[in-house]
């Protein structure tokens, strides 16, 4: 019997009630995003539009193993550190579309049904999580939560094509089915951790978290919990092997990434998952003590092998980077901050990524501690988790969408835990007046209004106003028809700001030098030669680079940055209207930016 069966609300009219609950919340959801979309016209980020591109040349030919982006960067490319796992599906569902449609429409129902498919599932996984933790009545109220959760949502919107949503499904289930009863279960979870680590390598943290949550758990049940333990173990080690297998090159066996999956990532796996599975079936292992010996010198031994086989996956991900670009670009890019510069620039926004984080540790570890047994392991799994996640989140913020889609569920199931009642007194969904008031104040939209007034009292205390850096809307070219003209040029390499060059290569046949990957050290850096050196330089450097066309945009955030780098440089001079010599203007309606061409 499940945890969440002792709860008196497990009656099919209660269950059919958060079925509904559910079904509103993502028809609710989906047609409110794609209401905004038909007045923003803006539903790609620059990852989506890079995915996009790598589907098409997908599409058109380009090999299964072979991952380079041959436009970005040329005449080398750039290897890119994504998974076709995400492309395949992708690609079928533009497929099935082009049979009825046209190309260009196909695409667009595929953004649309990819992202609300998988909004679907999570939403599932919440109600099934919460359902494990505290019964239906946290079940929906989590429900409410995921609806008022701007973080998470956003990863669901028309457009959200990238990897992110798909690995914040793979990270809720296997919490609600890692330490189930039935075996099944857990290997479903382990095999889900697997597929989450080669589609990328964001919520390997986590996935630690839980695996090592699963082998402690043995360590301290031990024979009780073995079928579990084992079933994970070896589904996790065997489902990464055959992922390996399936999505990397023969010819990169043997190569590390630490940013993907490759030998690095195997080895792990594979020891940890293996080493763990013949633990519990070996003989000697009846005591608590031996066990954790056991897990102690499994632990050791992969700890080991990383240190020693695979330093640099230690290291900070970012330390091959050109200084210029962690300076200029990366340390304003708003998914990379701190909660350092959060609180520094824009102080308003931490309660609404962090406070609930928060808030469900503390209420948490709370109610873990009131608990006895299995009741109280998938708590700690749970709590594992969102710690290992708030630590990403604290290094940069782009780790508190997985982090927030723990606590949505934890900080519902713990009120529901605290202030349990009869059925028959429920207020609302479930819930009694003192679980119902706490919701009300413990709320992300609370959260983001506490947030905005503690940012205007402490403006008002200091006598100071934040500057305010648009990075968004109108004249700062992050909408992808902005780059739609320029697809009427004949085909060459463009030179744009790091942002532009996703959508560049979307929406035209060119080729671009920068964008926002780390694995495009050479063309980044060539970018920033350009727009940082002085302009008659700049126009040269061009020349010997064979760059056809540069696209400027004046109200981009980079040109701020760069001018400010270099006051006398070619981005400088471009944002004062100054055209070099060796430069003409091509007039192109339609878009804010500002492209040149270097004279005949």
């Amino acid at each position: 019997m499940s945890i969440a069966a002792t709860f008196s609300d497990h009656a099919p009219r209660e269950r059919t009630e958060t079925r509904t609950i559910l079904l509103i919340v993502w028809a609710t959801t989906v047609i409110s995003y794609l209401t905004a979309s038909l007045h923003t016209n803006h539903g790609f980020s620059t990852d989506d539009a890079m995915r996009l591109v790598q589907v098409r040349d997908f599409l058109a030919g380009q090999g299964w193993f072979d991952l380079t982006q041959y436009r970005l960067s040329p005449p080398e490319g750039v290897a890119m550190h994504w998974s076709r796992l995400i492309d395949l599906p992708l690609a079928a569902l533009i497929a099935a579309g082009a049979v009825v449609l046209p190309a260009a429409q196909a695409e667009q129902v595929a953004a649309v049904v990819w992202p609300a498919g998988l909004l679907l599932i999570v939403l599932a996984g919440v109600a099934r999580l919460a359902r494990e933790l505290a019964g239906d009545a946290a079940a929906r109220l989590a429900l409410i939560f995921v609806a008022l959760m701007a973080p998470v949502l956003q990863h669901f919107r028309p457009g959200a094509i990238d990897h992110h949503n798909v690995q914040l499904v793979l990270l809720v289930w296997p919490l609600a089915l890692a330490l189930g009863s039935r075996w099944r279960g857990s290997a479903i979870a382990g095999g889900m951790c697997a597929l989450s680590l080669a589609i990328g390598q964001e919520m390997t943290p986590a996935i630690a978290a839980i695996a090592g949550t699963v082998g402690m758990r043995w360590v301290i049940r031990g024979e009780s919990v073995k079928q579990g333990t084992a079933a994970f173990a070896l589904a996790f080690a065997a489902a990464t092997l055959a992922l390996f297998a399936l999505t990397v090159a023969p010819a990169l066996y043997a190569v590390p990434a630490c940013d993907a999956l490759s030998i690095v990532q195997v080895t792990a796996a594979i020891t940890g998952g293996a080493g763990l599975a013949a633990l519990t079936v070996m003989a000697g292992t009846a005591s608590i003590g031996r066990r954790l010996a056991g897990a102690t010198v499994l632990g050791l031994g992969i700890a080991t092998t990383m240190v020693l086989a695979f330093p640099a996956c230690l290291g900070d991900p970012y330390a091959h980077l050109d200084p210029r670009l962690s300076t200029l670009w990366l340390s304003n890019v708003n998914e990379a901050r701190s909660i350092f510069s959060m609180l520094r620039d824009i102080p308003q926004e931490v309660p609404a990524y962090f406070g609930l984080p928060a808030a469900a540790l503390v209420l948490a570890l709370a109610q873990g501690l009131r608990l006895r047994d299995d009741a109280r392991w998938i708590w700690i799994l749970c709590i594992a988790g969102l710690a290992a996640l708030s630590l990403v989140a604290l290094w940069q913020v782009r780790g508190a969408a997985a982090a927030n889609a723990v606590a949505l569920v934890l900080v519902p199931a713990a009120l529901v835990r605290a202030w349990p009642v009869p059925g028959d007194r429920a207020v609302f969904l479930g819930l009694g007046r003192a679980a119902l008031a706490a919701a009300l104040v413990l709320n992300p939209l609370t959260l983001i209004a506490l947030g905005s007034a503690a940012a205007r009292a402490l403006d008002m205390a200091g006598g100071a106003r934040r500057p305010i850096v648009i990075a968004e809307g109108p004249g700062t070219c992050r909408r992808a028809a902005d780059y739609a003209p320029l697809a009427s040029l004949p085909r060459g390499l463009v030179l744009g700001f790091i942002d532009a060059g996703p959508f560049l290569l979307m929406e035209t046949p060119h080729a671009v030098l920068a964008a926002p990957y780390h694995r495009n050290v050479r063309g980044n850096s060539a970018m920033l030669d350009v727009f940082l050196a002085r302009p008659d330089q700049a126009v040269a450097r061009l020349d010997a680079l064979g760059v056809a066309y540069v696209a400027f945009c004046p109200g981009a955030p980079e040109r701020y940055n760069y001018a400010a780098e270099s006051a006398e440089g070619f981005a400088a001079a471009l944002a004062r209207g100054e055209v070099p010599d060796g430069l003409e203007r091509i007039p192109l309606a339609g878009t804010d930016l500002i492209v040149y061409r270097p004279r005949l």
